[in-house]
């Protein structure tokens, strides 16, 4: 594998950019943020999010730098609710 394939597939998961390149972390979190955002509502029916939506949110948080994803999280539950979404407490 070349160098551009490997910063090709860190730069992404599953096709989905993962915003690599952006200096600023502010920023590329956000970005990030409104990607999984835009995958949860792709994958929700009747307000449930389905399992193989809920495998792509996962993974590509997993994706993402382990010092990034604590800043990530309240991001991404931040466009959630902007777009109408609850999080419901058992």
């Amino acid at each position: 594998m070349n160098n551009e394939n490997l910063q090709n597939n860190k730069d992404t998961f599953k096709g989905f950019a993962l915003f690599s390149d952006i200096e600023d972390v502010a920023l590329r979190n956000r970005n990030r943020a409104v990607v999984l955002a835009n995958m949860a509502q792709d994958h929700c029916k009747n307000n449930l999010i389905s399992p193989n939506g809920a495998g792509l949110i996962l993974g590509y948080f997993k994706a993402v730098p382990s010092a990034e994803r604590e800043q990530l999280m309240p991001l991404f539950m931040q466009q959630m609710k902007e777009r109408g979404f609850h999080l419901i407490q058992q």
